[in-house]
């Protein structure tokens, strides 16, 4: 029998919760980043409308002390070709959204999506660009440029959920201080390559532009992009764009989606690794849904609608996980503590616990999902919990003795991101998996009906062995073990060097319920 994690039936899972919670009046409400065309709104309210939130348009963010006309800022902020000046893109920069009415624009808001569009000021990047000189893309608004950038710092700022496409994967990336290359051809140029357009079509005799399609290799399996796709390469994404991402190097975000492009890689898909859910896709998983939705003919060559739809699933799905923490259940946030910890402290203990007990990613992952596992065994019928609460329980179960001690330790952001992913529902085991230990709680394996070592590894037959956990002993002058005897039934290794996982064998086992904390000492 295969070792072979589940890694996607709770994030399906989740998004049905969400669907249904949005049938009873219970919908998140996600925020569309404003911007001056109006019928660019359509395709994205729909998409957020599919996905089971309640899409509301954003207000316009202007910053402290800067004259507008209609809506419009000001002449003297811009120079001939629509860019915002240096001089004021450096107090955007200093001040976002500090001095504004953001707090009041942004109540209630319970995520963001930021829509594609045009360039964006090359000022306003962390090292300031000149502009890229190619008049038929001349970045030519300003005002859309800095009510988004302040929008985008705000949800940064405040862990709001962002899902940015194509421009606003841009804008997540200006913002957290990457650069942009400015233009795709002219950097191929550069280096002496050639490029064929594979990221927007040139225009037709009549001077129209079409969306072209190209797949997407997801290049880290713990990232948000990898829980949605649920697989290695993207098929078929929608593109339309002559800018891209340059590089993260020295900033919070990582690469998890490239597209190799002529030899090169070009950056699809970024996130912040400090964040719930901050990520940013290049490509327009919104215009594959409107083609599906609408008929269109050429909507068959473009990725399938159940497969678009789950960008916009797990933005809301993230807006929801202080709610949510565990698939199918109905929680909602609570202001409660545990040892006076925040949020973020809690997350930070997950990750430590998942890298203290396994030592990897894959390992981390796993832990975590036992361990939300192992809570819904125990709390069947638990509701309003927090993720304050399920870190209280984790540091006062005996399957976690040494939780408690681990409060203070840092975790590195890759850790954070496991955890946080965990906790929002994408677990990688099955429901059942709710039993592992270290080797030397084990007493011995039995493989059809041989006994061997719990050491040794090449015996291990998932579904098959059974694996006897040792009675009371010592280990080190440490007392260990069961004072009631215990099997269960291996599963698999999720990692290189990890401990066994399995499911409890209920049936003639010697005990009522393995997780009291009566039946172990540690």
């Amino acid at each position: 029998m295969k070792h072979v994690f589940l890694r996607y039936w709770a994030l399906c899972l989740l998004a049905l919760t969400v669907a249904i919670g949005a049938t009873a009046g219970d919908k998140v409400l996600v925020g569309v980043a404003w911007q001056p065309n109006d019928a660019a709104y359509d395709r994205v309210v729909r998409s957020i409308e599919l996905a089971g939130g309640e899409a509301v348009i954003l207000p316009q963010l202007r910053p402290a002390g800067f004259d507008y006309d209609n809506g419009v800022i000001g002449a003297k902020y811009v120079d001939e070709m629509g860019v915002l000046m240096q001089q004021y893109a450096d107090i955007v920069k200093r001040d976002t959204y500090h001095g504004t009415d953001a707090d009041e624009q942004m109540k209630g808001v319970q995520a963001v999506v930021f829509l594609g569009g045009g360039d964006i000021s090359s000022t306003l990047f962390a090292v300031p660009q000149t502009w890229h000189g190619i008049a038929d893309d001349s970045p030519a608004d300003a005002t859309r440029d800095v009510s988004e950038y302040l929008t985008m710092a705000y949800c940064l700022d405040h862990d709001i959920p962002v899902l940015g496409l194509c421009r606003g994967m841009q804008m997540l990336g200006v913002v957290s201080g990457a650069p942009l290359i400015q233009d795709l051809g002219s950097y191929f140029d550069g280096m002496d390559k050639p490029y064929h357009n594979l990221h927007r079509m040139v225009r037709d005799a009549e001077g129209k532009r079409y969306y072209l399609q190209h797949d997407v290799v997801v290049t880290d399996s713990t990232s948000h992009l990898f829980a949605v796709a649920g697989t290695d390469t993207i098929r078929d994404v929608p593109s339309w764009h002559h800018q891209v991402v340059g590089d993260v190097t020295g900033t919070p975000l990582r690469v998890t989606g490239v597209t190799p492009t002529d030899g090169v890689d070009i950056i699809e898909a970024i996130e912040r690794t400090d964040k719930r859910f901050a990520l940013g896709v290049q490509f327009h998983p919104e215009e594959a849904i409107r083609k599906h939705l609408d008929h269109e003919s050429d909507a068959q060559w473009f990725m399938p609608l159940d497969e678009a739809v789950k960008y916009f699933t797990a933005l809301i799905a993230h807006a929801q996980e202080g709610r949510k923490f565990i698939p199918g259940r109905a929680y909602t946030r609570s202001d409660t503590t545990v040892y006076h910890k925040t949020e973020g402290e809690c997350y930070n203990f997950f990750a430590v616990l998942g890298r203290a007990e396994q030592g990897s990613l894959e390992g981390a992952t796993a832990e975590l999902s036992l361990l939300l596992n192992l809570f819904e065994r125990r709390h069947p019928d638990a509701v309003d919990v927090s993720i304050q609460e399920v870190a209280k329980w984790a540091t006062e179960c005996g399957w976690f003795a040494h939780a408690s001690r681990r409060w203070e330790k840092t975790a590195t952001p890759e850790y954070i991101a496991v955890a946080k992913n965990v906790l929002a529902g994408n677990r990688v085991l099955p429901q059942n998996i709710v039993e592992h230990d270290c080797r030397e709680d084990l007493a011995y394996i039995e493989t059809d009906g041989v006994r061997y070592s719990p050491y040794q590894n090449d015996k291990y037959v998932s579904g098959v062995t059974v694996c006897y956990q040792a009675p009371v002993h010592e280990h080190n002058g440490r007392k260990f073990g069961f004072r009631h005897p215990v099997h269960w039934v291996f599963y698999s290794f999720p990692a290189a060097k990890s401990d066994p996982f399995g499911s409890l064998c209920d049936e003639g086992c010697g005990h009522k319920n393995v997780t009291d904390e009566k039946d172990i000492i540690r």
